[in-house]
């Protein structure tokens, strides 16, 4: 028998609304091994594939009872309260020695996506843990596990930061070791969701083209749009982005949408679907003012895609939002970036001189442009 705390862990049951957090059981272990069956759980998860029964048991008779016998840590099976079927697993890895901080860990199985489990399971052991005395508790998940993140947020954990090369890849084409961002509350948090930095956007249409959120798969477009001929023209840099940078810019894209200024969508073609182009969304400073970037790939220039997408987003953002101004700006030769904004209903507001830097070293003027929210 093992404590934390003056708590005995051994036979410790926890209680939220729908869910019952208890000691796993060997009789676990067929409905661990049928869930880990999907493949979808694999894609954060460094767990073997694939998943056999002798994973399964080892796993309820072995690692997930340990840490409970040895006071480490507080592992739970999750299962609802009103059917007692297992949902999921939680973990509260607890300090060791004087240190007064904790991680907590999380899986739910792929057919109870998207039912709030993770949340109130993470919401259960965080209280139990603070109410023992813990002064911190984190949670980290892969950089693209965008749904991990939204259940760290909903839980009441403040993004900290990306802890580079911290986390053992999936065991789905794993290859080695990812970032990890990094969620926290301390015992003086107060006991509610972290706003996401952006509202959630459904894909727009407009018939055309399709505006929706840019994500992990989107790495090509994004390497395309910035390395082809006439992109370069307009560049700010020399050096074209390399692959593995469209590829952390993509991966990273729904994270920094949910913690950072930073939103990246996608222009597509709406008829094939296919990417188009970028629009990159940013707060500048100067609350709810939104600045915007973007550019078409080479063979759907011509078509108003632009224009398009700015009309789309502009809608979007005086509508659901609280943002009250759009702004962006060009090189004052890049009559074809100009067109676009003015054909949107921008107003073009003045030139900056040798304000935005070429490729050559040398220095361009920019024009800027802006739209505010209609009246009433």
């Amino acid at each position: 028998m093992a404590g934390w705390s003056g708590v005995e862990l051994d036979g410790l049951v926890l209680h939220s609304g729908r869910l019952t957090l208890r000691p796993w059981q060997p009789e676990d272990a067929a409905a661990v091994r049928a869930v880990m069956a999907d493949e979808r759980m694999h894609q954060h998860l460094a767990l073997p594939w694939p998943y056999t029964d002798s994973d399964a048991h080892a796993f309820v008779t072995g690692h997930a009872r340990a840490g409970r016998a040895a006071g480490s840590r507080l592992d739970c099976a999750i299962a609802e309260n009103a059917s007692g079927r297992l949902v999921g697993s939680a973990t509260l890895q607890l300090p060791v020695g004087a240190d007064s901080s904790a991680e907590i860990g999380y899986w739910i199985a792929a057919a109870d996506w998207g039912r709030g489990y993770a949340t109130e399971a993470t919401r259960t052991l965080t209280r139990f843990g603070l109410a023992n005395g813990l002064a911190r508790i984190q949670i980290r998940c892969e950089v693209p596990n965008a749904a991990s993140a939204v259940v760290a947020l909903r839980a009441g954990f403040a993004f900290e930061g990306v802890s580079r090369a911290s986390l053992r890849s999936g065991g789905l084409g794993g290859d080695g070791l990812r970032d990890g961002a990094v969620f926290a509350r301390t015992a003086g948090d107060p006991d509610k969701p972290v706003e996401p930095s952006w509202p959630k956007l459904e894909p727009l249409s407009d018939g055309v083209i399709t505006l929706r959120p840019g994500g992990p798969d989107d790495w090509p477009v994004l390497l395309a749009e910035a390395n082809n001929e006439a992109a370069r023209q307009w560049a700010l840099y020399d050096k074209p982005m390399p692959e593995a940078g469209a590829r952390a810019m993509a991966a990273r894209a729904p994270l920094d949408r949910l913690v950072s200024s930073q939103n990246l969508l996608l222009i597509c073609e709406a008829a094939s679907g296919a990417g188009a182009g970028v629009l990159g969304l940013r707060r500048p400073g100067p609350p709810n003012v939104v600045a915007l970037g973007y550019g078409v790939l080479p063979e759907f220039r011509g078509r108003g895609f632009t224009a398009r997408a700015l009309r789309l987003l502009a809608d979007w953002a005086f509508s659901t939002t609280p943002t009250v101004r759009l702004e962006l700006g060009c090189k004052a030769a890049n009559v074809a970036s100009a067109r676009a904004a003015l054909s949107a209903g921008f107003t073009e507001e003045g030139r900056m001189g040798c304000r935005l830097p070429n490729p050559d070293g040398s220095h361009s003027d920019e024009i800027g442009f802006g739209l505010v929210r209609p009246a009433g």
